[in-house]
């Protein structure tokens, strides 16, 4: 017995020294070269120590747009998705990580069985008298077994696991940045498309007003049928501006609704009464590279995935080499049920299994290539994810620059028409313009007043594009 014992101690012994080995590569984070400065960065040069703009929404001064914001943020279903996706990669990891502990059981059984064994003093001498003297055997007690990892495959099961996880947050937040950007662009529309329909309604009024007088002046005489055809078809294509506008809102506020994560008709109530359209008046200033790709979740979420199947190469390693198990078991053990609960029936046993794949005919060494192609695979996709990124940024950053310009040349366009009208209202009050003049600029002020109301929704759109490539705008869905 005791010659047992120390030998069973000694392979215990053995594999704890032998659990430090794992076969497969140790995953290392790609290094990676980075510009120093962005191609179409603002005036301001890039600065290392700034940090990305989380809650970027907030310069927009609005509380409604906050307010839906917030509730995107807790209500989105695609959010919730992605939270269950969490939750199971969370159980993912903890079964992986259970792997690598004995498993015990308790175990209770009853057999009927015949043979020989079963009768050493009195064996029977043919296999018929065998088959009529059946007996029983009742067992009960604990049993136990321990797969040692000695080749690391469950550990580094457990590190796939490990890495997925951190792969399905980052995936939630980078979803987050995204849904974050989309209920803002959306919001943007929603105002643009109020404003339009109160210009298209007062442009309207002053084709009535311009209808009414250019009909006055066919009846008197002072002008042709052709005029009132001209301004009743103008009157026409400026009604049907209403319906069309109309219907653009509409869709954008039930696409609002999605997001929110509400019925149909909820947004409707929230962006009403109508406000103008937000602007931001915060200058844009960029963080070096390095830190924007640092803070991308969706660049941390393709270097996990490469770690997941870096580890899972060393899996499929693993398993050329063989399993080494401790079993035991700790118990009752009887062939009569009346005598199980004596004393005499305690038993106990103690062993170890090894299972070696000698004879696999290539299935282990295409599992290992499929595994090296699948790192190989997430290895370029970590690759692109850097390329997509540093593009994205670029060209958002270049688009609201140009943008900014165009806005600012509609700006003082709008403004040189204000004046124009301004003008024509004070000649028609000191007698030297007619009505009909001022309602023609006044229709033309119209116009760059749209103009200009495109012109700002256009230039928030690029900003949130901006703020989006920046990786803002995810930490504070958990507040």
């Amino acid at each position: 017995m005791a010659s047992f014992t120390y030998s069973s101690t000694g392979i215990i012994g053995l594999s704890f020294l032998l659990s430090a080995c794992m076969v497969g590569p140790d995953y290392q984070k790609p290094e990676t070269v980075l510009p120093n400065a962005w191609i179409s960065a603002p005036d301001k040069p890039n600065q290392n120590h700034l940090t990305i703009d989380q809650a970027w929404w907030k310069n927009f001064h609005d509380p409604v747009l906050n307010q839906l914001i917030t509730k995107a943020a807790t209500n989105n279903f695609d959010v919730k998705i992605a939270e269950t996706r969490i939750t199971q990669a969370r159980a993912s990891q903890a079964a992986a990580t259970a792997a690598l502990f004995p498993v015990g059981e308790m175990i209770a059984n009853a057999n009927r069985q015949s043979n020989q064994i079963g009768f050493p003093s009195s064996a029977p001498s043919t296999l018929t008298g065998a088959l009529k003297k059946p007996f029983n055997i009742f067992k009960t007690g604990f049993d136990a077994s321990w797969e040692l990892d000695l080749f690391g495959g469950h550990r580094r099961e457990a590190e796939s696991a490990k890495a997925e996880l951190e792969a399905s947050a980052l995936s939630r937040d980078d979803l987050v940045i995204s849904l974050l950007a989309e209920v803002a662009a959306t919001y943007i529309e929603i105002r643009q498309y109020q404003a339009q329909l109160s210009l298209a309604q007062q442009t309207i009024d002053a084709d009535v007003k311009t209808t009414t007088i250019t009909q006055q002046r066919v009846e008197l005489g002072e002008s042709a049928g052709v005029d009132i055809a001209r301004v009743e078809s103008q009157l026409q294509r400026d009604q049907a501006q209403i319906p069309y506008v109309s219907n653009q809102l509409s869709q954008a506020e039930y696409r609002m609704d999605v997001l929110l994560g509400e019925k149909p008709g909820a947004t409707h109530s929230l962006v009403n009464p109508i406000k103008a359209l937000p602007s931001m008046d915060q200058k844009l200033l960029l963080a070096a590279p390095a830190s924007i790709i640092a803070q991308r979740p969706d660049i941390r979420n393709a270097e996990r995935k490469l770690a997941s199947a870096t580890a899972q190469e060393g899996v499929a390693t693993a398993k050329f080499f063989p399993d080494v198990s401790l079993v035991g078991f700790i118990g009752l053990f009887n062939t009569n049920a009346g005598n199980l609960l004596n004393v005499s029936s305690k038993s106990w046993s103690m062993g170890a299994n090894v299972l070696w794949p000698i004879l696999s005919f290539g299935s282990l060494s295409a599992n290992l290539s499929g595994a090296e192609a699948r790192q190989q695979e997430a290895l370029t996709k970590y690759q692109k994810a850097l390329i997509n990124a540093l593009s994205d940024v670029e060209s958002s950053v270049i688009a609201y620059t140009e943008q900014e310009k165009y806005n600012q040349s509609v700006e003082k366009a709008t403004a040189a028409d204000q004046n124009i009208y301004g003008i024509a209202v004070k000649r028609y009050e000191e007698g030297l313009a007619s009505y009909l003049d001022v309602l023609d600029v006044q229709r033309k002020l119209y116009s760059s007043q749209n103009q200009l109301t495109l012109a700002k929704a256009q230039t928030a759109h690029t900003l949130i594009a901006v703020y989006k490539s920046l990786g803002g705008g995810w930490k504070p869905v958990n507040k």
